[in-house]
């Protein structure tokens, strides 16, 4: 039992100590956004290294360290954009009365020089992962984007509980580019994908010897999906979000505050 619920507490954690780091560093002052953007930087080289020397690895531990090395290049792009360093073209509100398409494009204005850097980026992890008998950091990175890309359709789109009370200041403008109503298709075409993805993964998982390589890489993964599924239902339910990371927003800062909104912009 073990071989199966390690790697599902291990990616829980992870994914939850690394969401607060990063809520942590963005509730510091401005003044200090560049030392966090080099560290970041500093550690996406180093999980890059990582990626490469792992290409080879197919023990257990082979597979922890992939899935917290694709963790981090990931968190690269999110402190790359709550920074505000890496963001879109466009830094102005949503002008009032756009519709459909053209409205669309304005959002994408806002955020196109990141998700083109996420592209470029994914790219080079797949050259770097070719062939390599260890892929679990290019997956890991892969499930996070699209998770991130599917939960900004959603809010995008309608998401009648949007609650942001971790979107820095300095990004305000962007929340004019979410709909708070009632979820449509998107958000039904969302759901059923991440939650196909996540069975998917749990028969990958279940497929191979308990306590394998393979094993404890897809059900890190799973663990992953799975969060993404609770993370579009929290965008929708009428529930209250629960303070999971109140300790990375103490003390609080000028670079963030507290409305009534909220995105889904986490690692």
């Amino acid at each position: 039992m073990a071989d199966y619920a390690s790697p599902i507490i291990f990616a829980a954690l992870a994914w939850w100590l690394s969401t607060g780091a990063i809520f942590w560093l963005i509730g510091r002052p401005r003044a200090t956004f560049k030392w966090t953007a080099l560290g970041a930087t500093a550690i996406l080289v180093g999980a890059t290294f990582m990626l490469v020397s792992l290409r080879a690895d197919t023990s257990v531990t082979g597979a922890y360290a992939g899935f917290a090395a694709g963790l981090a290049l990931w968190a690269w792009h999110e402190v790359m954009f709550l920074t505000g360093f890496i963001t879109g073209p466009s830094r102005v509100p949503c002008p009032e009365g756009l519709t459909g398409f053209v409205r669309f494009r304005a959002g994408v204005a806002a955020v196109l020089h990141h998700e083109l850097a996420i592209i470029a980026h994914a790219g080079l992890l797949v050259w770097l992962s070719w062939g390599a008998a260890n892929q679990f950091a290019l997956w890991t990175f892969l499930i996070l984007w699209g998770m991130r890309i599917s939960a900004k359709l959603v809010v995008f789109t309608g998401a009648p509980n949007l609650v942001d009370q971790f979107m820095p200041r300095h990004l305000d403008y962007m929340k004019t580019y979410f709909s708070r109503r009632a979820p449509g298709s998107v958000f039904a075409a969302a759901l059923v994908t991440i939650t196909t993805v996540s069975v998917l993964l749990a028969f990958a998982a279940f497929g191979h010897p308990a306590g394998s390589h393979a094993s404890a890489g897809f059900l890190l993964l799973t663990a992953l999906a799975i969060l993404a599924v609770i993370e579009h239902w929290v965008l929708i339910l009428p529930v209250r979000d629960p303070s999971l990371w109140g300790w990375a927003m103490k003390p609080a800062s000028s670079a963030t505050h507290t409305t009534k909104t909220k995105t889904d912009w986490r690692a």
